[in-house]
């Protein structure tokens, strides 16, 4: 996380979690009986989604793959109370390519420490990075680093985290990997070799 402000602070990187929902009935106490007991349940969801665009502004006729980070993010969440943990991680992600960018559906279990006290997000002590990783047709490498912490801290529990104005130039795009561009061309004239069999 580029935007983190403790130096010392390293967060794992982990995949996407699976969509979880659950719930939790402190007050059920189980008996041995021969009848079935019905208990009505509601299931809350534990695992939220966020809609992350990168728009576009020049450039995207060179991209051909992308792929995402989004840092600072709840690294795990308690199934008995909805509360996620104070410890952070750094999802990992592909995108899409659209016609205006990249998008990419990153499903998590929040912000950390969420619902506090306070139910809020503890604003200005954490920091939310979003990269994003271009490969270009070329095969060359960019990197995008966004600092998205308000947007975060707006939607603790999924929502959408939109950045603009990323740009490729016209000399990182059209910049050869090799030096080279291979070209296929006529095969000159047709020629008959014949094979001995023996």
């Amino acid at each position: 996380n580029p935007f983190q402000k403790q130096t010392d602070a390293k967060e794992p990187t982990v995949a996407m979690p699976d969509m979880l929902y659950g719930n939790f009935n402190e007050e059920y106490t189980s008996e041995r009986t021969v009848e079935e007991t019905v208990m009505p349940v509601t299931m809350h969801p534990l695992v939220f989604k966020y809609l992350v665009r990168y728009e576009f502004s020049k450039g995207l006729q060179y991209v051909g793959l992308v792929r995402g980070a989004l840092s600072g993010m709840a690294s795990a969440v308690y199934l008995n109370s909805g509360r996620t943990s104070a410890e952070a991680a750094t999802l990992l992600y592909d995108c899409t390519l659209q016609q205006w960018g990249a998008q990419a559906i990153v499903t998590s279990f929040g912000v950390p420490d969420w619902p506090n006290s306070l139910y809020q997000p503890t604003r200005g002590q954490r920091s939310y990075a979003l990269n994003l990783e271009v490969r270009l047709k070329n095969g060359k490498i960019k990197n995008f680093d966004f600092d998205v912490t308000k947007q975060v801290e707006a939607q603790p529990q999924g929502g959408v985290i939109i950045v603009k104005d990323l740009e490729i130039t016209d000399e990182e795009g059209k910049e050869g990997s090799s030096g080279f561009d291979v070209k296929v061309e006529g095969w000159g004239d047709y020629e008959d070799i014949v094979i001995p069999l023996k």
